[in-house]
C-alpha cells in the first residue's frame, strides 16, 4: 500500500506531448516575432540616422547628435509597439509603415 493518496489529479509536469508542443510553438512564434520586430526597428533607426545626415546644418556633429536623439527616443517605442501588437499583426504593420516612411524620406529630397 502506498503512503500517498491518489486524488485523481496529475502533476503539472505530466502534460500531454501535444500540449507541450503547442506551448513550444507559441514561444517560438513570440521569439520569432520579437526578432523580426527588433531587426525592423534597427533598420528603421539606421535609415533615420542616414536621413539625419542630409539635414541642412553645416556642423556634422549637430546632425549626428540630432539623429542620435531621435533614434534614442524612437527605437524603444518601435520595439514595444511592434511586439505588443502581436494579436492581429498591427504592431508589425506599424513597424513596416515606419520603416517604409524612413525609406521614402531617404529617397525623396527635401
Amino acid at each position: 500500500m502506498s503512503r500517498t493518496k491518489n486524488l485523481g489529479m496529475t502533476a503539472p509536469s505530466a502534460l500531454s506531448a501535444s500540449k507541450k508542443n503547442q506551448k513550444r510553438q507559441a514561444v517560438l512564434r513570440r521569439l520569432g516575432l520579437l526578432a523580426v520586430v527588433c531587426a525592423l526597428s534597427f533598420l528603421t533607426a539606421h535609415l533615420i540616422m542616414l536621413d539625419a545626415q542630409r539635414l541642412p546644418f553645416e556642423d556634422m556633429r549637430l546632425k549626428t547628435d540630432l539623429g542620435g536623439m531621435v533614434i534614442a527616443a524612437l527605437f524603444p517605442i518601435l520595439v514595444l509597439v511592434g511586439f505588443a501588437g502581436r494579436r492581429h499583426g498591427w504592431g508589425l504593420i506599424l513597424g513596416l509603415v515606419a520603416c517604409g516612411s524612413a525609406v521614402l524620406a531617404g529617397i525623396f529630397p527635401f
